[in-house]
């Protein structure tokens, strides 16, 4: 495995970081100056924006001393692979969305990140160790480049504030001059996309305190074992005592349980490490068999939670989404259960040896399944709709319970077709209250008015004889009177003006 001291940057790094970074910013500037606002229907325009962003960034990861051209292809696959799937979310999502509705929330914040994220570690320890990596590089890269983002964000939020302290104190000395450049997005974007840059290789080169904090991570795992172990431990004997309902009455109980089980599996690789120590402590060790053994607890209870919302009110694209953490989260079950095989071999001279390798594959598993999440293989809204309409065609749900507004405002062109089925549906006994419902869903202008279709917008109270006979104040007077003078003081204004000038 190659060492920290053999990849650290060179000391040219920092202007290659800070001319990396300017050419970042300076093509998102562009794109968003001369591509992004040509329609607001575009979506290639943005997917390449973030493919620019993300490739920048990726390469300032990748690039090694003396060895900088080698990482421009594994940062431009990376880029590439993070804006296909960006780009068919884009097309396929309904125009009127936003970013807080699945599944655009959850690919842009959470399997957009963490895909670019592991496609970065596993490519960075194959650039320095070869293919397939080992579990060493894996995770030394793994743990090491989000601390590199976190300071490189720290140190970039660091200068945005200076710069801006030092813009208001000159403004304070009628020197606005800087002050107004700042809030020029040609000036500001390659900035950003400079300091960005320089910081990233900062980072890279302050392997002292890179190494200060990889100590103080693996440090709070092996605090919070035991913790976990105990927790574990009792909210399990609580289930067996009291059942499962104080649970599943809880709002998104499988979502509290995939954070227990995840919590569970980062602390549980942050005490194994890098798979090539033997035992820890007693204490230690049988802190973590007890949290191995319980994992499957919590993904089965997730998962259960899960079928049971599925079952009752259909697919919905962020139940397509815990559905896929699920799986991951009971193929990781297996993992547990193969170290927990192991320890059988008490006196083994390494800890938990099937960890290491199985742990390699479930990143590779984890990008593919974030991937094609969010590609036409899964098509949420499309595999959503479906569902939905066989609530109600197949008489799981009665006409008079189904939300047609869930189609009509949620899942885009796919809800309309859905719609467009189930009208045609004559031979259902229910035909005609289902051709009602779709009528009401498409006469509504919003979510709002077909949930509270009885709602009227509230008139204005007219004026009171008394209000009606005062003079008018400031708020109603005209802007421009009929017969006022417009022109200035020694002008007069113009009489005629030709037909279809802007002022009439």
């Amino acid at each position: 495995m190659t060492t920290p001291e053999d990849s650290r940057p060179g000391p040219g790094f920092a202007l290659f970081g800070l001319v990396t970074g300017l050419a970042t910013g300076a093509g998102v500037y562009a794109i968003l100056q001369y591509w992004v606002d040509e329609s607001t229907k575009q979506r290639l325009a943005p997917t390449a924006l973030i493919a620019v962003a993300v490739f920048g960034s990726v390469l300032l990861l990748l690039a090694e001393r003396g060895a900088r051209l080698k990482a421009v292809l594994p940062a431009a696959l990376v880029a590439a692979l993070v804006a296909g799937p960006t780009y068919f979310l884009l097309v396929a999502a309904d125009p009127n969305a936003n970013l807080s509705e699945f599944p655009l929330f959850f690919w842009f914040f959470i399997a957009a990140p963490l895909a670019g994220f592991l496609l970065t570690t596993l490519a960075k320890a194959t650039i320095l160790d070869g293919a397939p990596p080992p579990y060493r590089s894996v995770f030394f890269h793994g743990l090491t480049l989000p601390l590199i983002a976190g300071g490189a964000k720290l140190f970039a939020l660091l200068a945005l504030v200076l710069i801006f302290a030092w813009a208001a104190l000159l403004k304070a000395m009628n020197v606005d001059f800087f002050h107004k450049l700042f809030q020029e997005p040609w000036f500001m974007l390659p900035f950003l996309g400079g300091v960005g840059g320089l910081s990233i290789a900062l980072m890279r080169g302050m392997e002292s305190v890179l190494g200060a904090l990889r100590f103080l991570l693996l440090l709070f795992c092996r605090i919070a074992m035991p913790i976990t172990a105990v927790f574990s431990l009792t909210f399990i004997g609580v289930l067996a005592a009291n059942g499962t309902d104080a649970i599943f009455s809880q709002p998104y109980p499988g979502a509290i349980m995939l954070g227990l089980a995840f919590a569970g599996m980062l602390i549980f690789n942050g005490v194994y490490q890098n798979g090539e120590g033997g035992p820890p402590a007693l204490w230690l060790r049988l802190s973590t068999i007890v949290a191995l053994a319980t994992f499957p607890a919590y993904a089965g209870l997730a998962a259960y939670a899960l079928w049971l919302r599925i079952g009752e009110y259909g697919l919905t694209p962020a139940r397509i989404a815990g559905a896929a953490m699920n799986g991951l989260a009971a193929i990781y079950s297996v993992v547990c259960l193969a170290g927990l095989l192991t320890e059988l071999n008490w006196n083994g001279k390494r800890w938990m040896p099937l960890v290491a390798p199985f742990n390699t594959a479930m990143a590779a598993l984890w990008i593919i399944v974030l991937l094609v999440l969010a590609s036409p293989l899964v098509n949420p809204w499309a595999l959503s709709a479906k569902s939905q309409e066989l609530r109600l065609a197949t008489g799981k749900v009665s006409a008079d319970e189904f939300d047609f507004g869930y189609l009509r405002f949620k899942l885009g062109d796919y809800g309309e077709a859905a719609l467009d089925r189930l009208e045609a549906l004559h031979s259902h006994p229910e035909a005609a209250k289902i051709r009602a419902g779709v009528a009401k869903a498409r006469a509504a202008s919003n979510e709002w008015f077909y949930d509270f279709p009885d709602e009227a917008p509230v008139e204005a109270e007219a004026p009171s004889e008394a209000e009606a006979s005062a003079p008018p104040g400031p708020m109603q007077l005209q802007l421009h009177p009929e017969g006022a003078d417009l022109g200035d003081d020694d002008t007069p204004a113009t009489e005629d003006q030709p037909e279809g000038d802007p002022q009439q």
